[in-house]
């Protein structure tokens, strides 16, 4: 894992990447022991580069991305909860 710093603020990244490389990157608040960290920014990424086309062929391709492209990470959100279809 690695850390960011966006507006001087440190971030730890946590990256999950699917087998076909797509991955959603998380930023997170570093803080001391026994308090809660918050998610506070969030990049989902296609298998590839958004800006060369070319595809990630490594997670440490997608964490360089991320380490660079400061100016396009989302505020945070979860994803949506599927609700049961009913009866």
């Amino acid at each position: 894992m690695s850390n960011i710093t966006i507006n001087e603020i440190e971030y730890e990244m946590i990256n999950t990447v699917a087998n076909d490389m797509s991955s959603t990157n998380i930023l997170k608040t570093i803080v001391e022991e026994g308090e809660t960290s918050v998610n506070t920014y969030r990049l989902n990424l296609p298998p590839y580069n958004p800006e060369t086309l070319a595809p990630f062929l490594n997670t440490d391709q997608i964490i360089e991305f991320c380490n660079r492209s400061l100016n396009i990470w989302s505020v945070y959100f979860d994803d949506p909860v599927e609700e049961d279809g009913g009866e």
